[in-house]
């Protein structure tokens, strides 16, 4: 496969593909990683929250010969099998104890980053204790950095941007469409020293495979004009003859804010899709004109 993205910059999310947003295949779950791999992504990213999926990775990297990948994790929620099956779990001894499983299912003796799950989650009074537990578990070498996995809201804030934390991986609030990161937490966050990781390029699907559905359903988690400002670009796509969730992922990951996209897939056609369009030059060409603030076509 010829390669032309930085893949360096890139790292493959598993909530889809372990079964998250509905049943998958596991065999073709693995292949999926395994097509990543070949492409020359290097970091796997996973979460127990994300229903089997540092299982699933586990198993596809015992069956992987090439270079190794690192890998990052998520402690602070339980195991779901929805999106919608929230289980915090942010005292300490939880937190130990889920990154102890997390070494075990993936077979290794340190975890190369540790996100703590969507801190908003928490109460006020488990903020401090989180974060000191995790500093610790940096401290005794069983993770190696410490990440925040997810929107980190004003009441974490005051922990959000100084040690033990190096990286920040937002969702929803930086994409084609909301841009809200960048005026809000992407400054602070930079000049804080902390790396940007951004998820959710496809805007939770609004811009690739569930498009229709939420212009129809109108979830409330998606602003209305986010929602009118997708159908206008949907149809603009369609007249222009652009695969909107290319441009989606090609403009994320051009972004001069983010220093490492991270892309999920439920399928590997999913994923053959999302490495086509990486390598996409004419998409790639049209998402750096939108980032010079050009309008290459209108919408």
């Amino acid at each position: 496969m010829s390669q032309g993205f930085d893949t360096g910059r890139v790292a493959l999310g598993t909530a889809g593909l372990a079964g998250l947003w509905g049943p998958v295949d596991r065999k073709e779950s693995a292949y999926a990683i395994h097509m990543a791999l070949e492409a020359g992504i290097r970091h796997i990213d996973a979460a127990p929250a994300y229903a089997d999926a540092e299982s699933l990775v586990g198993e596809a990297l015992r069956s992987w010969t090439g270079p190794r990948p690192t890998l990052s994790t998520k402690a602070g929620k339980g195991r779901a099998d929805s999106p919608d099956g929230v289980v915090p779990r942010y005292d300490p001894a939880s937190l130990r104890n889920s990154v102890r499983d997390s070494l075990r299912i993936l077979r290794v003796d340190a975890l190369d980053m540790l996100f703590l799950h969507d801190p908003p989650l928490m109460a006020a009074a488990e903020m401090r204790p989180a974060v000191e537990t995790i500093a610790r578990l940096r401290e005794e070498g069983l993770v190696r950095a410490v990440g925040i996995g997810g929107n980190y809201g004003d009441a974490f804030s005051a922990y959000a941007l100084q040690p033990p934390f190096s990286c920040f991986m937002g969702f929803n609030r930086y994409n084609l469409l909301n841009r809200s990161a960048a005026e809000a937490e992407f400054p602070a966050v930079r000049e804080a020293g902390l790396s940007i990781w951004q998820a959710s390029p496809l805007y939770m699907g609004l811009l690739g495979a569930k498009h229709h559905a939420y212009t129809r359903d109108k979830p409330s988690w998606i602003p209305a004009a986010d929602l009118e400002a997708a159908r206008r670009l949907s149809e603009a796509c369609e007249r222009e003859g652009i695969d909107m969730a290319g441009l989606a992922l090609q403009f994320v990951h051009a972004s001069p804010w983010v220093d490492r996209l991270v892309v999920g897939a439920a399928t590997p056609e999913e994923m053959r899709k999302t490495l086509h369009h990486l390598q996409d030059p004419d998409l790639a060409r049209l998402a750096a004109a939108l980032h010079r603030g050009e309008k290459p076509f209108p919408w």
